[in-house]
């Protein structure tokens, strides 16, 4: 008796197993939202630096130019064809194209990728390839998706910049990097204007309801916005905003001619052309009375020219002072609007 007793090995009954699994499942399932609530901020603290980052980038640029970059860059009285791409487009969209991330490049300690461009030939150029589809994480919000990667450009083939189809991808494809943030244009959308009024946004056009389509925000095409430019305050003004792929694509590299915002099934929002792939505005765009149409980041409207982010009711925004604000979906509108402008002289509440 004593040789078995000394023998036998103990162990766990079944229920005994059943209950410790029962005891972990309930500690799982206590600490699981604390864990995603720390990735959660993780991600929204490296979306806050990117933009902060964003912001020294800008602030270098313009003590060493005197300007902030432009939106894009373009001359609209070329004419030509090069690469299998004609120009200019409806919006008098030209060669060479680059945008406003690729010329902030040496100033956010990319020197030897700037380098890797050549500025002589248009965005597209196959000499351009490998630096436009060169993953930045700065340009990256690790909340958004469908961004990781190079995406194909698309084309409009109706010559309608203000309401261009998805005609699909260039042939030969074009692939640009993702960035997850966009320039602020202001209240009325540069790539909507017509072909007679594209060659310089600085001029307003004027349109049959009585009102002028201005291009009242900081960054458009050849823009040249010092802080002089600003009379409503850096602090008060947008500079930059989140968009995630999953509304629209776009890209710190450049606009190519007749290129578009691909139409995303989920939306019921058309495209836009290519000064969209770079840019967002908050509305009401005047081409769009008497329908007002404001939309805050993440607005429901879904509008590939807004703005947009995947965590959470609303976008982290960059101001013109370097401060970074995380802005609702239900912000007051005409306080999104008053954000939006950097000339409009409108007084901004302090609890937006």
């Amino acid at each position: 008796m004593r040789g078995r007793s000394r023998g036998t090995k103990g162990g766990f009954t079944l229920i005994e197993l059943l209950v410790v699994i029962a005891i972990i499942a309930v500690l799982i399932s206590l600490l699981l939202p604390a864990v995603q609530a720390a990735r959660g901020a993780a991600r929204r603290a490296q979306c806050v630096n990117n933009l902060k980052q964003i912001g020294l980038g800008l602030a270098n640029y313009e003590s060493a130019i005197q300007s902030y970059p432009p939106a894009y860059v373009g001359d609209p009285k070329a004419k030509g064809t090069a690469y299998g791409v004609g120009y200019p487009d409806g919006n008098m969209n030209t060669l060479p194209g680059f945008a406003w991330g690729m010329l902030m490049l040496p100033y956010m300690e990319q020197a030897p990728l700037y380098a890797s461009f050549n500025t002589s030939l248009p965005c597209w150029a196959p000499a351009n390839t490998t630096g436009a589809r060169t993953k930045l994480s700065v340009f990256l919000c690790p909340s958004a998706t469908d961004g990781s990667d190079s995406f194909a450009l698309h084309r409009y083939s109706n010559g309608d910049s203000g309401s261009p189809d998805d005609a699909g991808p260039f042939a030969p494809e074009i692939r640009f990097a993702h960035s997850h943030y966009v320039t602020n244009a202001g209240i009325n959308q540069p790539w909507g204007r017509t072909t007679a009024y594209s060659s310089d946004f600085d001029v307003a056009e004027p349109l049959p309801n009585g009102q002028s389509h201005v291009i009242d925000g900081p960054f458009y095409r050849n823009s040249r916005t010092r802080p002089a430019s600003v009379p409503d305050g850096l602090s008060n003004t947008i500079f930059i905003g989140e968009r995630s792929s999953y509304l629209a694509d776009a890209t710190w590299v450049g606009v190519v001619p007749f290129s578009c915002t691909p139409q995303r099934p989920r939306w019921p929002s058309d495209p836009n052309s290519g000064g969209n792939l770079v840019g967002a505005h908050s509305g009401p765009d005047v081409r769009d009375h008497p329908s007002v149409i404001i939309h805050a980041p993440n607005h429901p409207f879904g509008h590939t020219d807004e703005m947009y982010s995947q965590d959470g009711e609303g976008g982290n925004i960059l101001m013109g002072d370097g401060s970074v604000h995380f802005i609702k979906k239900t912000i007051y509108p005409y306080t999104w609007v008053a954000l939006s402008t950097r000339n409009g002289g409108e007084i901004v509440p302090g609890d937006y």
